[in-house]
């Protein structure tokens, strides 16, 4: 009887050894088959400066020589615009960064006043924290059109870097900027400063603002 009931817990736990063991093998599996998951979401691509300077700009005015933003990103991304520009007669003033919202309009232009070690030449990007005050979330896919310039002492306008940023969830990390701002501290040359609406929670049922 004392065999009988000896073996009989000897099964018991081999049993549960058995099953703890194959709980942890379809675990593991299970773990496995998660890791080989793909993340979702697509990484940013780079949007290149394609503008060249046109007949009608004054030979004294600042030439925008390189220029590189990401394409999307999620609300909320710190976007980093890179730029990399000389003037011949050495008196760049400010960069201006205009921005265009779908369903929105038109915002205010934003100055960024240089400090007079880059006035001749800089290489460095200015900074646009896309988070806003004055909205907790913008529409999937809802994009602006960023226009950036650099503008001398006489007010002369250089070429434009124009360009395209999607908000969209999902969306990973920025990868390294292409050359020539792979390489080196390249400094903050200010931040922008405007807050975006999400044009579908505007009072008085009107979306579109000029």
């Amino acid at each position: 009887m004392i065999i009988y009931l000896f073996g009989g817990v000897n099964m018991k736990i081999r049993r549960y050894k058995w099953a703890v063991g194959a709980a942890v093998v379809l675990f593991l599996i299970h773990m496995g088959g998660c890791a080989q998951i793909p993340i979702k979401g697509t990484p940013p691509q780079y949007t290149g400066l394609s503008e060249t300077p046109g007949p009608s700009q004054s030979p004294n005015a600042p030439i925008i020589k390189h220029a590189y933003a990401i394409d999307r990103g999620i609300h909320g991304t710190i976007l980093k615009i890179y730029l990399e520009a000389e003037d011949p007669n050495g008196d760049m003033a400010k960069i201006a960064t205009t921005v265009d919202q779908v369903a929105y309009g038109h915002y205010p232009t934003d100055f960024i006043i240089l400090k007079p070690e880059y006035r001749k030449h800089f290489k460095g990007y200015i900074q646009w924290n896309t988070f806003s005050p004055n909205a907790a979330s913008l529409p999937e896919w809802n994009y602006v059109t960023v226009k950036v310039a650099a503008i001398d002492t006489a007010g002369n306008l250089s070429n434009e870097f124009e360009f395209r940023f999607t908000f969209e969830t999902g969306t990973r990390g920025a990868p390294m900027p292409p050359a020539p701002f792979d390489r080196g501290d390249l400094p903050r040359l200010g931040n922008v400063f405007i807050n975006l609406y999400n044009p579908y929670l505007m009072g008085g049922g009107d979306a579109f603002h000029d």
